[in-house]
């Protein structure tokens, strides 16, 4: 029938345009969309009776965004073309978690979960869906909710590899949380905006009252980390590890993997994400999407890579680009509040690294070359301007905290 998840699949999954983002399984009035995982990357499957209603179809960002009218949706406006394409945004900072477990425990500065675990502790959300590991298959993502601090910090670090985070959200509203935030992909976050800007459901356009975006560069098969457990570590069951992070360890994080014998393997993330990973095994959604840093979201985060800054001599700090009053309100309270600590940043900086040339720049060209040859796309409604531009290396200012540190 027409707007059912059979529409959903000839439409988007079988023609390789699925993000994974969760966000169809999340909206489903039926419950009736779970995950099945054909070469270990999960597609979204009919497991219920389908009522045909259309919210899938509807909210799923794997066919379209329409980015300008989502922009004006959001912030009211629409972006100001300009070099380098940031999205539109209020203010840059860099920033980092003022307690240093929170530090340590983060992909780069802990600010995402500083930041979410003074929104629990004040009441402006009651629970937050992030990424984390299954349990009883420690080297497989999942969706979680985080209700506590400890849960948060649980949940901690870069997950390179695809996680359905959306999927949660009908969950949370029957366990009844009512504010909630969503840290996410820009993927995860387009399929929450459109859920908002078509009002459907319209319970959960309510529920969801922050967007926390990660600058994405590219996710990953999972393909690509088997093949570094068994061809860089040895591993050659995956049932013999008792867990795995991408970003283990001191900052700026490695591939730690600990088996169930009591070894401890590590792999240098230099080498593993540029050398191997990033290059060999990027997911071919991917490879369309022209949106880096998370340009509809609340609050956009990345690492902050500083090239005076040696591994082992300081610990990370974040890039967070403020987009709307709600993230500006959030990132204003936890630092008035001492859970973080933020400096200017000149966001034009953002734009020398190798994730902005991915996106703004490679994805955009090989959007235009795939629509060219009528090959399956996304429909962005936005011609990316990727003509190269000269950019130079800015070095980060020095903080204190990092001296000292």
């Amino acid at each position: 029938m027409k707007g059912s998840f059979t529409e959903l699949q000839n439409r988007v999954i079988q023609r390789g345009l699925c993000t994974a983002c969760g966000t169809c399984a999340g909206v489903c009035p039926a419950g009736a969309i779970g995950w099945a995982y054909v070469d270990d990357e999960p597609l979204p499957e009919l497991t219920g009776e389908c009522a045909g209603c259309n919210i899938c179809t509807t909210v799923c960002p794997g066919e379209e965004v329409n980015l300008p009218a989502l922009e004006q949706f959001v912030f009211g406006r629409v972006r100001e073309e300009q070099i380098p394409d940031l999205g539109f945004y209020r203010e840059a900072r860099v920033g980092w978690a003022t307690d240093r477990v929170t530090r340590q425990l983060g992909a780069s500065g802990g600010l995402v979960t500083a930041l979410l675990i003074y929104a629990l502790e004040k009441g402006i959300i009651d629970g937050a869906l992030v990424a984390g590991f299954r349990q009883d298959l420690p080297w497989r993502t999942e969706a979680r909710l985080a209700v506590n601090g400890e849960q948060l910090l649980a949940a901690a670090r870069s997950k390179y590899a695809c996680v359905p985070v959306n999927t949660l959200l009908n969950q949370a509203l029957e366990q009844g949380y009512r504010r909630l935030a969503v840290v996410g992909l820009p993927c995860h976050i387009h399929g929450l905006r459109k859920m908002q800007f078509y009002g459907q459901p319209a319970s959960l356009t309510r529920g969801v009252v922050l967007m926390v975006g990660l600058f994405c560069a590219s996710q990953f098969y999972f393909e690509g980390t088997r093949h570094l457990l068994v061809e860089r570590l040895g591993v050659d069951r995956l049932e013999d590890i008792a867990s795995l992070s991408y970003r283990g360890g001191d900052w700026p994080g490695h591939l730690v993997v600990e088996l169930k014998d009591g070894r401890r393997l590590l792999l240098d993330r230099h080498e593993y994400m540029y050398h191997h990973l990033m290059p060999a095994f990027k997911r071919d959604r991917c490879e369309m999407c022209v949106d880096w840093a998370a340009e509809l979201a609340d609050l956009s985060v990345g690492d902050y890579w500083d090239p005076q800054v040696r591994a082992g001599h300081a610990l990370g700090t974040s890039s967070c680009l403020v987009r709307s009053p709600a993230g500006e309100e959030l990132l204003d309270g936890a630092v008035k509040n001492g859970y973080v600590e933020t400096i200017p940043l000149e966001a034009a900086r953002l734009a020398a690294g190798i994730g902005y040339e991915l996106k703004k720049h490679a994805a955009a060209f090989r959007l235009r070359q795939r629509r060219r040859f009528g090959w399956p796309v996304p429909e962005y409604h936005r011609q990316t301007n990727y003509t190269p531009f000269a950019r130079e290396l800015h070095l980060a200012p020095e903080t204190k905290s990092d001296v000292e540190k």
